[in-house]
């Protein structure tokens, strides 16, 4: 099979000639790892360099920096790549505003922090503070020129490849608690504020649903929705209120999703256990990363394998960064082992490659698969 049929046979949940592999993101210094030059963003990816050269140039340089991800994702011979994502898709003349030398707001009114040794950027405050930053509160336009063209332009990197376009976005909830400032305040909000609450996830979802139609127009092959819901304990507020305050959210992108026959997949870390049924009842096509040790993969499979594609969940806490090349080639086959029978299984790490990992590992964790993940698995 080429890359294309086998990753679409899995997400149809049967069994193509090999197991599929992707990933979510690939940090900077992944990226510099592959390709043996240097990789610089903003908003999504960021460094040393960020104050000087992009402050001028961030509509460039973020292009540029997806590019050079799509090329490193080519190079590791992935079944699928992430072409873009709502965080960092800008108009030309975005350029971040900078509180000090090391933290930024963004174009969705998120306050980030640079971290020199990772390039890379973290959440750490948001802009909306009360009612009336509420009001006033313009999430992007997913319709705006510049960020039509920008992924036109990124597109082009992967013109007549043989590879999956997969576009990142979000439906409500995760953007809304980092513009918010943190979970802490949208949680107390949902109790004490509901009405302030409901608003902002709906302000912003409703740009993300725009995000979605204009990434299916611009030409993604699939969506991935990738809100974070849950720690290992378990979903960060309590179950009534994500049912009414954000999953309709999502029900919203899977609909827009399955109208243009475009697959939907959804990621978030942590236990999800106690919202397994509300997840697959929004129609997702797939769901990333089954986080080790919250949940158990083969589990999921057993109890959940003939309604969804089941995407992840190579360790990325501690054996894609540390381990040695027996442990991942090990970790690789559990996964194998415990998903890939009978089809709807996409290899990927248990979140993202990320700065930490180690370029050697990633290369075995992709061979490993390569050669372990053929089927008929037994």
């Amino acid at each position: 099979m080429n890359h294309r049929d086998r990753f679409f046979t899995a997400l149809d949940l049967r069994e193509p000639d090999s197991v599929p592999i992707t990933d979510a993101a690939l940090d900077p210094p992944i990226v510099e790892g592959i390709l043996s030059r240097e990789a610089v963003g903003v908003g999504e990816a960021s460094g040393a360099k960020l104050t000087s050269a992009l402050a001028t140039s961030g509509w460039r340089s973020l292009i540029d920096f997806r590019r050079g991800m799509i090329e490193a994702c080519l190079r590791l011979d992935f079944d699928a790549v992430p072409v873009f994502s709502d965080y960092s898709l800008t108009t030309r003349n975005f350029a971040p505003k900078f509180i000090d030398a090391r933290r930024f707001t963004d174009q969705w009114g998120r306050v980030l922090q640079t971290s020199e040794k990772g390039k890379t950027t973290y959440f750490v405050g948001g802009l909306v503070n009360t009612r009336e930053d509420l009001e006033n509160y313009v999430p992007p336009d997913p319709f705006h020129p510049d960020i039509l063209e920008m992924m036109r332009t990124i597109l082009k990197s992967v013109e007549g490849e043989d590879v999956v376009k997969i576009g990142e976005l979000h439906s409500g909830w995760h953007l809304a608690f980092q513009v918010r400032g943190g979970i802490d305040k949208m949680a107390i909000d949902c109790y004490r504020n509901p009405s302030f609450a409901r608003e902002l996830v709906n302000k912003i979802g409703a740009a993300c649903r725009g995000f979605a139609e204009a990434m299916i127009e611009a030409g993604v092959d699939v969506l991935f929705v990738t809100d974070d819901y849950a720690d290992n304990h378990g979903p960060f507020i309590d179950l009534r209120l994500l049912r009414e305050c954000e999953l309709p959210n999502l029900r919203k992108i899977v609909e827009i999703g399955h109208r243009h026959d475009i697959p939907v997949l959804k990621h978030s870390d942590g236990n999800l256990y106690p919202i397994l049924d509300d997840l697959c009842n929004t129609g997702i096509d797939g769901l990333h990363p089954i986080e080790p040790g919250p949940m158990d993969l083969a589990d999921v499979k057993a109890r959940y394998g003939s309604k969804i594609c089941l995407l992840g969940n190579v360790d990325c806490k501690y054996v894609l960064p540390y381990g040695n090349e027996d442990e991942v080639r090990k970790d690789v086959r559990r996964c194998i082992d415990a998903a890939a029978k009978g089809g709807g299984f996409i290899l990927a790490s248990s979140n993202s490659i990320h700065s930490n990992v180690k370029v050697d590992n990633l290369y075995t964790m992709i061979d490993e698969a390569r050669k372990y993940g053929k089927y008929p698995h037994p």
